[in-house]
């Protein structure tokens, strides 16, 4: 092999073949010289920082977009305020291998050039986007227990207890109202036509009957003396717990007393002892009058309301109280009673028994 000739002339470009396939990616080549800097500028009015907006979701990524042509390059603006480094983005993904170029001549080699000033510091790049939730931390310490509530509305109404014994039968009250007047009943048929008698004497049989004090006199016969009642014709019996004093005289008329004292309990009532306290009253002649004065059932004919004693016509007992839930019980000559509640009832019932007698 003889050695090579001279280079000759650089022919004409050929027309451009059909693209080959494309081949492996070559090795990348050493890093060129850096080029000269640019000239910087004009620095640029520095605009308002705007406010952060709060920290959106964090959206789905999206497909990778085709790559859109590089637009030329502005001018250098002012270097903004360094932003808070953004979470790693996503890798996106490798665009295709684009065609490679036909193969130029080989220049002459340059000599090498100074090494020139490092560029600029480019502009701050886009924060990337939002990184994923880390996981859950752990559970933190039990806080301290808050404050007891406030207390709960009253519960409903429990049961109904057994029914008590009989207590002993009260007095016999005093004596109701009259009723009302019956209607008047019909009229009934007319009996029989008696005998016709035997014709008077006109002249003897008229006759004319009149009274003058007690004195009853007829025209033609006697005059009759009339007794004068003064009620001692009528008798009055005393019985068991009854008394009669007097004759049934104007001047001593009976008198019916009831020996037996009038005892009886009052209408149920209903105490509140869901909470504790001191100095209570509850007023029991009112309460007894309240119910008796408007009772929610009568039976037929009944008067509307049951006749009721003046609290000055009373005595006022309490006979027994539940000294695990009530204390410092009192009930004065107005029947008003005074009471402390010095513990809820365990089952939320509890008693308080009141007699009243008739004085």
């Amino acid at each position: 092999q003889g050695p090579t000739g001279a280079q000759g002339p650089t022919g004409d470009t050929g027309a451009t073949g059909a693209q080959g396939p494309t081949g492996n990616t070559g090795a990348t080549g050493a890093q060129g010289p850096t080029g000269d800097t640019g000239a910087t500028g004009a620095q640029g009015p520095t605009g308002d920082t705007g406010a952060t907006g709060a920290q959106g979701p964090t959206g789905a990524t999206g497909a990778q977009g085709p790559t859109g042509d590089t637009g030329a390059t502005g001018a250098q603006g002012p270097t903004g305020d360094t932003g808070a480094t953004g979470a790693q983005g996503p890798t996106g993904a490798t665009g295709a291998q684009g065609p490679t170029g036909a193969q130029g001549p080989t220049g002459d080699t340059g000599a090498t050039g100074a090494q020139g000033p490092t560029g600029a510091t480019g502009a701050q790049g886009p924060t990337g986007a939002q990184g994923p939730t880390g996981a859950q931390g752990p559970t933190g310490a039990q806080g301290p227990t808050g404050a007891t509530g406030a207390q709960g509305p009253t519960g409903a109404q429990g049961p109904a207890g057994p029914a008590g014994s009989d207590g002993i039968d009260g007095a016999v009250g005093p004596q109701g109202p009259t009723g009302a007047q019956g209607p008047t009943g019909a009229t009934g048929s007319q009996g029989p036509t008696g005998a016709t008698g035997p014709a008077g004497d006109p002249a003897t049989d008229d006759q004319t009957l009149s009274i003058a004090g007690d004195q009853l006199s007829i025209t033609g016969g006697n005059t009759i003396t009339v007794p004068t009642a003064d009620g001692t014709e009528t008798i009055v019996t005393a019985g068991n717990d009854i008394s009669v004093s007097g004759n049934g005289s104007i001047a001593t008329p009976y008198v019916v007393a009831n020996t037996r004292p009038n005892i009886f309990y009052p209408p149920s009532i209903a105490v509140d002892a869901s909470s504790t306290g001191t100095g209570r009253t509850i007023n029991l002649h009112t309460q007894y009058t309240a119910q008796f004065g408007s009772p929610m059932v009568a039976s037929n004919l009944a008067p509307g309301a049951i006749p009721t004693y003046a609290n000055t016509d009373l005595y006022y007992y309490v006979t027994f109280y539940d000294n695990t839930v009530f204390a410092n019980v009192s009930v004065d000559e107005f029947g008003v009673m005074t009471y402390d509640v010095i513990a809820t009832p365990t089952d939320y019932n509890s008693l308080i028994n009141v007699v009243f007698v008739v004085k």
